[in-house]
């Protein structure tokens, strides 16, 4: 069969997670940790605007007509997933600039007055998450509205919507762990670390229950899950998502957290297990893209 949605296509659907992510990341460290959690707060909005964007970039190259994505935004169509979807990116992004713009130092703000930016910080805060998680899960909507049935999965928004938060997480823990500027202190890294291991965990669940209605589905749906478990896919989906990308972080997270490893090495373990879950992360989007073209309903 053909494959009408490639790598370019995986590439934005996954940028598209990890931004909303980590948007959701700095908000509510911002609203619930306060200063104890400036720094993640801090790194959740540089970090933001850039990989949506970049994942853009890579969505106008994958078109056939570039230049006429600007069709997407002359209509809103109330029942289009991709109609919704395009307006929530268009507005997250442009937000997400503005938001990270609240975040630099005071000397690098040109325009307003410190006071008056840190309101508007703070409230962005309590909007932007309502968008974050419309732009997570739109993807999901946007398959599950297609005709293939490994896409009919009620799950699979939910599936995207949990990907795209622990993925974010993780960048947010990656990238303030490796730079030596305004580097997370250890205390924010422990919590964020907590957060992402119950994310892996939710999503293993989500996975899990997936598999299980769809092998209990109609024939088609089950074999479309079967390419994952034991098809083509079987060493992308047990070796690069459950292995590589959930098990080994999940795992080295919770020797973190049970302070299995000598302080010398705390550090590495987490920019490593922040990174595979990155890498797993890439690897769902892959899969469920890929394997819902090559599978039909029969």
């Amino acid at each position: 069969m053909e494959i009408t949605w490639g790598l370019l296509i995986v590439i934005y659907l996954f940028t598209a997670g990890v931004s909303a992510g980590a948007m959701i990341t700095s908000n509510l460290t911002l609203l619930l940790g306060g200063k104890d959690f400036e720094r993640v707060g801090r790194w959740g909005a540089l970090i933001s605007p850039f990989p949506i964007s970049f994942g853009l970039g890579v969505l106008l190259l994958d078109l056939g007509s570039p230049f006429n994505f600007y069709r997407l935004f002359m209509t809103l169509q109330v029942r289009s997933p991709m109609s919704y979807g395009s307006w929530a990116i268009l507005f997250f992004t442009l937000l997400s600039v503005v938001y990270l713009y609240l975040w630099l130092p005071q000397k690098l703000q040109i325009v307003g007055e410190a006071k008056a930016l840190e309101q508007w910080k703070r409230r962005l805060a309590k909007i932007i998450p309502f968008l974050s998680v419309g732009v997570a899960s739109y993807t999901g909507l946007l398959l599950n509205a297609a005709a293939r049935p490994l896409w009919a999965a009620p799950l699979l928004p939910v599936l995207f919507l949990v990907s795209a938060l622990s993925t974010g997480v993780a960048a947010v823990i990656f990238v303030s762990a490796i730079t030596p500027w305004q580097r997370a202190r250890q205390g924010e890294l422990h919590l964020l670390t907590k957060v992402d291991a119950l994310l892996i965990a939710l999503e293993c669940f989500i996975l899990l229950a997936m598999i299980v209605m769809g092998r209990l589905s109609s024939l088609s749906v089950a074999a479309a899950f079967g390419s994952m478990i034991y098809g083509q896919f079987a060493f992308i989906f047990w070796i690069l998502i459950v292995g590589l990308g959930l098990l080994v972080p999940f795992s080295l997270e919770y020797m973190e957290l049970k302070e299995k490893f000598s302080v010398r090495w705390t550090l590495p373990v987490t920019i490593g297990s922040s990174f595979l879950v990155l890498f797993g992360g890439f690897f769902v989007r892959y899969i469920i893209t890929y394997a819902g073209q090559l599978t039909r309903w029969f």
